[in-house]
């Protein structure tokens, strides 16, 4: 009796000892327990042990968030505010699941409680939150199951117009201020790269709310523009960096033109915002390097990602274009480069010779080409509006 009684002791001691620290290792959090027990005092357990448990549960998660990089208000107002009785204990679990995919009512509760960032520390504090959550891999492997789990960390319900992605562009110009130009580290790499995975989640997106079928991607992103003001999109964007073209000399020494796919076609541009971009091709496909479901070559030399600036300026060039010699995913390189024959970007003057030997087409200069492919687009959005406006409590 008295061993059984020496090993009560002992347990009761080790078992005091773990709880001690573990208070101390959460001490910090303290505060949103009492704040949580005085707003649930009717809804508290009535055993001591799940009142012990309930108390682990609060700190554990408090503290998880906090580490995640939520502040304070965001975890008091925007998590536990949010926990619903389960049994003896609440959904703890089941609600930190549910904030982790951005978009989401609970990842919007959160987001909106979280002040904004007014630094570059904070900045990065947010951005490195998102990137934990999307589960971004320092570099992406292009592979169709890496995308699809990379695409489960967005909500459905996040449109290319939603305020998160201006807020998101926010932190980014806000922790690249004041540079010239960006180093290579692996933040900057998964950063820079993420902008393939939020493309291909926008083109998604149009297609899961627009698409029929039978019906190309052009014709469910204009059915989506029909609804949005005139304001909201651009048609007129230059579509330059998206009309690469690769040619190689024979054994006769004569130029041969090798397009993507081997299929002669411009493509051309279409921004949400400026922030969402869409490239399409001339047969109305989407093109996107992470393509879940029409994989291309086009769309890996050709296709779209996510702009973090505002507008086609300076700004533009730092964040979104001049990092792809530091940062493009090896398996993009590898599509480029294209064994001895790479893809090029034709400069200005290529871009608008109608007799280039490589970038024109049938007398039409690379330019032109994407006009007319932009052109016939924009009557098919025309068709949309008209249906819209005749209808607009309904979907064209």
């Amino acid at each position: 009796m008295f061993l059984l009684f020496v090993l009560f002791v002992v347990s009761f001691a080790k078992h005091e000892q773990a709880r001690l620290a573990f208070e101390q290792s959460h001490q910090a959090y303290k505060d949103m327990v009492i704040s949580f027990e005085k707003r649930h005092i009717k809804q508290q357990p009535s055993s001591l042990s799940d009142q012990f448990q309930l108390r682990k549960d609060l700190l554990h998660y408090a503290k998880k968030l906090a580490q995640d990089g939520w502040s304070y208000e965001a975890i008091e107002k925007g998590y536990l505010d949010h926990l619903k009785p389960k049994q003896a204990s609440y959904n703890f679990e089941q609600l930190y699941q549910s904030l982790q995919v951005i978009g989401s009512p609970a990842f919007h509760r959160m987001w909106e409680r979280q002040p904004r960032a007014q630094h570059k520390l904070e900045a990065k504090r947010d951005l490195n939150l998102l990137l934990t959550y999307v589960k971004m891999p320092e570099e992406l492997s292009g592979q169709s199951a890496e995308t699809k789990q990379l695409l489960k960390q967005f909500s459905p319900s996040l449109s290319p117009t939603d305020a998160f992605w201006d807020q998101l562009s926010s932190l980014v110009q806000l922790y690249y201020d004041h540079l010239e130009h960006i180093p290579y580290q692996t933040f900057n790499r998964k950063l820079y790269q993420l902008r393939y995975v939020l493309s291909v989640q926008q083109i998604e997106w149009v297609r899961n709310n627009y698409g029929r079928a039978g019906k190309t991607d052009a014709d469910a992103l204009a059915r989506y523009l029909a609804t949005l003001d005139e304001s909201d999109y651009s048609l007129n964007e230059s579509a330059r960096y998206h009309n690469k073209v690769a040619s190689h000399l024979d054994t006769a020494n004569q130029l041969q033109i090798t397009y993507p796919d081997n299929l002669p076609q411009a493509n051309y541009k279409v921004l949400v915002h400026f922030h969402s971009e869409f490239i399409l091709s001339e047969a109305g496909h989407f093109l996107a390097a992470l393509d879940p479901q029409q994989p291309s070559q086009n769309g890996l030399i050709n296709g779209s990602s996510f702009n973090y600036a505002n507008q086609n300026n300076d700004l533009h060039r730092l964040l979104d274009i001049e990092p792809i010699e530091l940062f493009e995913p090896d398996f993009i390189e590898t599509a480029m480069i294209n064994l001895d024959s790479p893809f090029i970007v034709p400069d200005l003057e290529q871009q608008n010779d109608q007799q280039h030997p490589i970038f024109s087409r049938d007398g039409k200069s690379s330019k032109q080409l994407t006009k007319a492919a932009a052109k016939a687009f924009k009557k098919l959005l025309r068709h949309y509006q008209q249906a819209h406006q005749s209808f607009p409590s309904k979907t064209p």
